[in-house]
């Protein structure tokens, strides 16, 4: 079967660009990224309660954690007791940083940092001095765990207190069970592949699953069976996978911005394959579009020559390409004067 293919998402995603105030970009200050530590050397200096916050989110990787601190509180002696980390006790020298992936400077020294920084630059090693963005060629984000998910909040260190804010917001609306429900999906991606053959399927049968799963109340976990069962669900019994349908949605956008539009509009606008929308949609509505999806603009329908015409043709086009498997979303709005 031959599916449509078209210029993916690049209209507005811009991260820099700001909802309220569309002509103002701003760079960015830190590249968001996730570092692989596993296996590799992270130092942290300091032993006080300072290293011991960064220490709680370092013990959670497999990195290799060595704390270099004259003395060391409580907590750290607990994880240095459980082996989750190693402590040395010797006054800081240049060569302990060889090797390492990260170096963490919590001492509050201004001496041994100005040592520290120094070392680390000959040796183009990130470092990250607590509480001085100055110094920091790395910040550490504000962390909502829901693991394997992890979700990052960042301002670029300008306002820490509204990155825990936002994480804090967002604690009480993702649940709990997103943790089981990654593990469960991570553990079954080749059974998926291997009954479902083509990258379509595939897609619509993981964003049903994971729709389902996040809003499921139970308070039982997902569990593998849960994959057997949707599997079953989604492909006719004993058949060969095939596409399944997409949908298709025509919707009245009264809103210019996100955080208004009625739940059952975003939720299909981020699942959606394919977007047509009005020149007028607010730039904010579009951003909902997953980066992969493809945002078609039908300049303004209500001024269109034959505007019934102009519908009834996208409708034709909708059907076409849902029949290809994509869900396909048109978004209108009305003109105000």
């Amino acid at each position: 079967m031959t599916h449509y293919r078209a210029p993916l998402n690049d209209r507005i995603r811009d991260p820099g660009m700001g909802t309220t105030n569309p002509d103002r970009t701003e760079n960015f200050a830190y590249f968001p990224a996730f570092i692989h530590v596993t296996g590799k050397k992270v130092l942290v200096l300091g032993g006080g309660e300072v290293a011991t916050g960064k220490l709680r989110i370092l013990s959670k990787s497999q990195a290799n954690i060595t704390v270099v601190a004259p003395e060391i509180c409580d907590d750290i002696a607990v994880m240095v007791d459980e082996g989750r980390i190693v402590w040395e006790s010797t006054p800081f020298v240049d060569t302990m940083v060889n090797g390492a992936a990260l170096v963490f400077d919590a001492t509050d020294d201004p001496y041994l940092t100005a040592r520290v920084k120094a070392a680390t630059k000959r040796r183009n090693i990130l470092l990250n001095v607590v509480d001085k963005t100055a110094q920091c060629d790395f910040i550490v984000p504000a962390i909502l765990d829901r693991s394997p998910v992890m979700i990052t909040i960042s301002t670029g260190a300008c306002a820490p207190a509204l990155a825990r804010i936002i994480r804090q917001r967002l604690e009480t609306v993702l649940p709990a069970t997103m943790s089981q429900l990654a593990r469960v999906a991570r553990d079954a991606r080749q059974k998926v592949a291997d009954h479902l053959h083509d990258n379509v399927s595939r897609q619509r049968f993981w964003t049903h699953f994971f729709q389902r799963g996040l809003q499921t109340h139970s308070a039982r976990s997902i569990c593998p069976e849960d994959v057997d069962l949707a599997l079953r669900q989604f492909v006719p019994d004993g058949s060969s996978a095939t596409v399944p349908g997409g949908q298709t949605l025509m919707a009245d956008v009264h809103v210019d911005n996100a955080f208004d539009l009625p739940h059952g509009i975003a939720r299909a606008i981020e699942t959606a394959d394919i977007v047509f929308h009005e020149d007028h949609i607010a730039d904010d509505i579009l951003t909902l579009a997953r980066r992969d999806a493809t945002v078609i603009p039908i300049g303004c329908i209500t001024l269109d020559e034959h505007p019934e015409r102009k519908r009834e043709s996208i409708a034709q086009q909708s059907k076409i390409f849902a029949r290809q498997g994509f869900n396909i979303v048109t978004l209108t709005q009305p003109i105000t004067h």
